[in-house]
C-alpha cells in the first residue's frame, strides 16, 4: 500500500531536481525517488543495518543475542553479559546518497536488566531519517526474556520542513533448551504517525534451532502492516573456529540472497555482509564493536563443545579413619556438575561454564565472583564443595591420599561430633552426586537418604532425590 506522504514528498523532489537549472539531476536521487514512488515504502522502512543479521538474510528475531538486538528483538539484549560500543555503516544498494549508519552503547546490570542507547541515520541532506532509540531488556523467569524500545523518530525534508514522532516496540524471547529458542517482535505498537500518515509497522515470529555443535539456523516470518505480502527469511551461521564464523541467508519470495563472516577477537568483533537484490545493485554492510567483559554467545553454546577427557579425581587429605571427599573441579566441571551444587541452578551453571570457556581458566576459587550475576552468598554455599586445577595442571593446594576403610553411617551417627557429621554429609553428598551423574538413580537415592538420616531437612538432598524419582518415573 503506497504512503501518501512519501509519494507527495517524492513528487516534490522529482519536480525540484528535474526542472531546477541550479542543481544537476543525478542517478542516486532518481533511484531513491523511484523506490519511494513505485514501491510505496513507508517512512522508516525496516532496512539492513548490522552485518551479522544482514548476512543471515534478516532472520534474527529468535537469536538476537548481541548489540544488534534492539533492531530485531530487544528481549535478546539481556543474553549478552558485556558492555559494548557498536558501529555500523552501509550505502543502501550501493548508492552514495543513501547512506545508512548507526552507533550504540549497551550496558548490562546485575539486577535491573540490560540497557542500550542507539542513534541511526539514513538519507542525504535533502531527505534524512534519524532515530534515537532507548532499549531495556530483562529476564522474566529463567529462560524467558522481555524487552522494549522507545524510539524518537525524526524526518527532515529540504524545503519541506521537519517532523518527529514517538514509537514503541516490544519483543519476547524464550530459550526452551540449548538447541531451541523462539522469539516474537512487534514494531510500532502505538501506530506512530508523521504528518497524519502512519509509519512503517510490522510483526515478526521466529524460530532458532541448533541441530548440532557449531551450527545455528533461524527462520523469521515477517508480516508488514502496510502491505499484503508476508516475508519469509531464512538464515544460518556456522562456527568454523571459536574466533571465526560464516553466515548465509535468503528471502525466497523477494529473490534475495546474502552471505558474510564474523571475526571475534578478545575485545573486538568485526562483521561483514554482502546482500544481493533482484533489481537494484548489491550491497555491503560493515559492523564493528568494542566490548568489555564476557564475549557474546557464539554459534556453539557451551554444551556443544567437545568435553575434555576425564582427569584423575582430586582428593582432599583427611584424617585417618575418614573417607576422602571428592571435590568438583571448577576448571573441568560441566553444566550438570555445577547444577547439582547447593544454591546453583541450571541458568547460573550455564553462565559459569560460558564465562570460563569464553575467557580463561579460573586461577582461584574466588574468580567465580567475576561471573556475571554470581553473588557472594552463592559462593559461600559452594566454596567447601569445589576445587580447581591450576593452568599448569597441578591441583592447587591439594595432595592425593589413599582410600581408607569406610565407616557405616549408622555407626558414625552415634558418635559423630557436629564437625564430623558435616564432613560425613559432604562425603555422602559427593558419592550420591557421582551416582546421579552416572544415571544410577536408585543408588543415588540411597546415598542421599543416608544424609537425611543425619539432617532430615538437607535441601540439596531432598531436591536431587526428587529429580532421581522423576527420572525413574520417566
Amino acid at each position: 500500500m503506497m504512503n501518501i506522504v512519501n509519494i507527495g514528498t517524492s513528487l516534490i523532489f522529482f519536480r525540484n531536481y528535474w526542472f531546477s537549472q541550479k542543481i544537476t539531476f543525478h542517478r542516486p536521487l532518481f533511484l531513491f525517488l523511484f523506490l519511494l514512488v513505485t514501491c510505496g515504502y513507508a517512512a522508516f522502512e525496516d532496512k539492513p543495518l548490522y552485518a551479522r543479521p544482514a548476512a543471515m538474510g534478516g532472520a534474527y528475531t529468535s537469536l538476537a543475542n548481541d548489540y544488534s538486538a534492539p533492531f530485531f528483538n530487544p528481549a535478546g539484549l539481556n543474553l549478552l553479559s558485556a558492555s559494548a560500543l557498536s558501529f555500523s555503516q552501509t550505502s543502501l544498494y550501493g548508492e552514495a546518497d543513501m547512506k545508512h549508519s548507526g552507533a550504540g552503547f549497551m550496558l548490562p546490570t546485575k539486577t535491573a536488566g540490560s540497557f542500550a542507547f542507539n542513534y541511526v541515520s539514513f538519507g542525504a541532506s535533502y531527505y534524512k531519517e534519524s532515530e534515537l532509540i532507548f532499549t531495556h531488556s530483562f529476564m522474566l523467569v529463567p529462560g524467558a526474556y522481555f524487552g522494549y524500545n522507545i524510539r524518537n523518530l525524526g524526518l527532515q525534508i529540504e524545503g519541506g520542513g521537519s517532523a518527529s514522532a514517538l514509537s514503541f516496540d516490544a519483543g519476547a524471547l524464550g530459550v526452551i533448551s540449548t538447541q531451541l529458542s523462539i522469539g516474537v517482535f512487534s514494531r510500532g505498537l502505538n501506530r506512530p504517525q508523521i504528518a497524519s500518515e502512519t509509519l512503517y509497522r510490522d510483526l515478526t515470529g521466529s524460530l532458532c534451532y541448533r541441530p548440532f555443535r557449531g551450527l545455528i539456523t533461524v527462520i523469521d516470518w515477517n508480516m508488514p502492516a502496510d502491505r499484503e505480502e508476508d516475508i519469509l527469511k531464512i538464515g544460518a551461521e556456522i562456527n568454523v573456529v571459536p574466533s571465526f564464523c560464516v553466515r548465509f541467508g535468503v528471502q525466497p519470495e523477494q529473490q534475495r540472497a546474502s552471505f558474510g563472516f564474523g571475526i571475534m577477537l578478545n575485545r573486538i568483533d568485526f562483521d561483514y555482509a554482502f546482500q544481493t537484490h533482484e533489481v537494484l545493485n548489491n550491497q555491503h554492510v560493515f559492523s564493528a564493536s568494542l566490548r568489555w567483559g564476557e564475549k557474546r554467545e557464539t554459534a556453539a553454546p557451551t554444551e556443544y563443545y567437545k568435553k575434555e577427557k576425564k582427569q584423575p579425581r582430586t582428593v582432599v587429605q583427611v584424617a585417618p579413619g575418614e573417607k576422602p571427599a571428592e571435590l568438583i573441579d571448577i576448571n573441568k566441571a560441566e553444566v550438570a556438575d555445577f547444577d547439582a551444587l547447593p544454591g546453583i541452578g541450571k541458568v547460573t551453571a550455564v553462565r559459569i561454564v560460558d564465562y570460563r570457556n569464553n575467557s580463561r581458566p579460573f586461577t582461584a576459587k574466588e574468580d567465580l565472583l567475576k561471573v556475571p550475576r554470581f553473588t557472594k552468598k552463592q559462593f559461600d554455599k559452594i566454596k567447601d564443595y569445589i576445587t580447581l586445577t591450576a593452568p599448569s595442571g597441578k591441583p592447587e593446594g591439594l595432595e592425593y591420599a589413599p582410600p581408607v576403610r569406610e565407616e557405616k553411617p549408622e555407626e558414625a551417627e552415634k558418635k559423630l561430633t557436629p564437625e564430623e557429621a558435616e564432613k560425613l554429609k559432604k562425603q555422602l553428598y559427593f558419592r550420591g552426586l557421582k551416582l546421579y551423574q552416572a544415571k544410577k538413580y536408585s543408588q543415588a537415592i540411597t546415598e542421599f537418604e543416608k544424609i537425611l538420616e543425619i539432617d532430615p531437612s538437607h535441601p540439596q538432598s531432598l531436591r536431587i532425590i526428587e529429580k532421581c524419582k522423576q527420572e525413574i518415573g520417566q
